[in-house]
């Protein structure tokens, strides 16, 4: 059954996935340095000239027999996919059971197929806070999803801790290239457990707000929470849209960061 379980809901992921091009970024190294996974290469006469002088004046005034310039001393300009480092921070407790439960693991599958290399972390809170993953820890995609549909459910929504817990992913994250880690948080606004989480919202670099369900009541937090983090709010009024959102989403972070 949980085989099944996991099954449907990658084949339900595959089905909202569209076609995304991952934004990418100029490099340059040596041609000894170059990552198998870069693309446009071409040599580049400047670099070299600028890092290699001796050798490229060795050149010009040796013969060809005696004198070459090694995979050190070539340096090249190439493009490479930049690397979308996330933080998912996802309401488990009793409101978010069944069928919202089920969508979510769909909606989690649609971020790491789309990011199957990049440092995704992953954090579930009800009574308290649970990292399922960290940002560098290889997993795959059906084992995350066997991990996050394991967990129980709790009664009280520990908000604070769940936003206290990903800050601390974010710190850990905080040696990787590029930009901090954005927070993508999955709540329906309400918390039973903790303090007012919104005190925590300005430490965020980005946070993106996920606004659950159609009840008004935690709409005024997710709205102070998204306006604080320098993110933006995103409401998900009928639960068998939250794939498709989460979609959006991903698009949005590709293209950069929209406030």
């Amino acid at each position: 059954m949980r085989e099944l379980s996991v099954g449907a809901i990658l084949e339900r992921a595959q089905e909202v996935l569209g076609a995304v091009v991952h934004p990418m970024e100029p490099r340059c190294e040596t041609w000894a340095e170059l990552p198998p996974q870069a693309q446009q290469i071409d040599f580049d006469l400047e670099e070299t000239i600028e890092n290699s002088p001796l050798s490229v004046l060795g050149l010009e005034i040796q013969s060809k027999n005696s004198c070459f310039l090694t995979e050190q001393d070539l340096w090249m300009s190439y493009q490479i996919r930049r690397r979308q480092s996330l933080v998912l921070c996802i309401d488990t407790s009793l409101s978010m059971t069944g069928e919202k439960l089920a969508l979510t693991a769909v909606a989690l599958a649609v971020v790491l197929l789309q990011f199957p290399d990049d440092p995704i972390g992953i954090i579930a809170f009800e009574n308290e806070a649970k990292v399922l993953k960290n940002l560098n820890e290889g997993l795959s995609v059906k084992s995350l999803i066997e991990r996050f549909i394991d967990v129980p459910a709790q009664g009280y929504t520990h908000l604070e801790d769940g936003m206290k817990a990903a800050l601390r992913l974010i710190r850990q994250g905080s040696g990787l290239r590029g930009r901090p880690p954005s927070v993508v948080l999955l709540t329906d606004g309400k918390y039973t457990a903790g303090r007012d989480p919104g005190y925590l919202a300005s430490k965020f670099p980005h946070l993106v707000v996920l606004k659950m369900g159609k009840e008004k009541a935690g709409m005024s937090l997710c709205r102070d929470l998204a306006k604080r983090g320098k993110g933006k709010l995103k409401e998900v009024v009928e639960l068998e849209s939250l794939p498709s959102v989460m979609y959006s989403v991903v698009k949005d972070l590709l293209r950069g960061r929209s406030q």
